[in-house]
């Protein structure tokens, strides 16, 4: 998921605060769904336009969701795609077995799942599917030992491991980006958005 803070709020902060505190956080939260909502509508069609319908999955999971974890006193809505497990286990979410063709390991895939999304949305690097790309090389980290000190060790990656072969990839693909410019584009629409909620709740409380 992306999150941006929309500026530009005086006026509504304002009138906000005519709100008793017994209706201000559900106001809140109204306002601010509105106005993700109307990024997540600009995203799909951007995304639409930019031929990234692929299976359909992609768009059709370009949501919003509360963040539960928001700082104290912060309503906030993401917008971003639902992928992986957040897609859910319901009867909707068809999951089956799949094998890696270059491991052999057995693991479960959701049918219809963009985990792709953020190589669009981001770029990616290319990298070879196989050992043929030449490259690797010697990597150092950090690791803490049993006793809770920390050691520096390295390692020799070759282009036979896949982590290999990302750290010697060069080549990159662009990304095509559909959140960003969605919250770059709706900004103000987003804030007109946020008014006409506020402006429904203070004609019910009589402000």
């Amino acid at each position: 998921m992306m999150d941006a803070k929309i500026t530009g709020l005086a006026d509504l902060n304002k009138a906000f605060k005519t709100l008793g505190a017994d209706v201000s956080t559900k106001v809140g939260m109204r306002m601010v769904a509105s106005a993700a909502g109307v990024i997540k509508k600009e995203a799909k069609a951007i995304a639409q336009a930019k031929g990234l319908k692929k299976t359909g999955a992609l768009i059709s999971n370009i949501v919003t969701k509360r963040e539960k974890n928001a700082a104290p006193g912060t309503i906030q809505y993401n917008v971003g795609v639902r992928h992986g497990r957040a897609l859910g286990n319901g009867k909707k979410v068809i999951k089956y077995l799949a094998r890696s063709k270059r491991t052999g390991r057995v693991y479960t895939k959701r049918q219809n799942d963009p985990y792709y999304w953020s190589f669009l949305e981001f770029g990616h690097r290319t990298v070879a599917r196989n050992s043929g790309q030449t490259g690797g090389g010697i990597t150092s980290y950090v690791t803490t030992l049993r006793n809770g000190k920390k050691k520096s060790r390295t390692r020799d990656y070759k282009n036979s491991s896949i982590t290999g072969r990302r750290r010697s990839s060069t080549g990159f693909v662009k990304p095509k980006p559909f959140i960003q410019p969605a919250l770059e584009n709706k900004q103000q629409e987003a804030i007109d958005a946020m008014g006409k909620t506020l402006q429904k709740e203070l004609l019910k409380a009589g402000k």
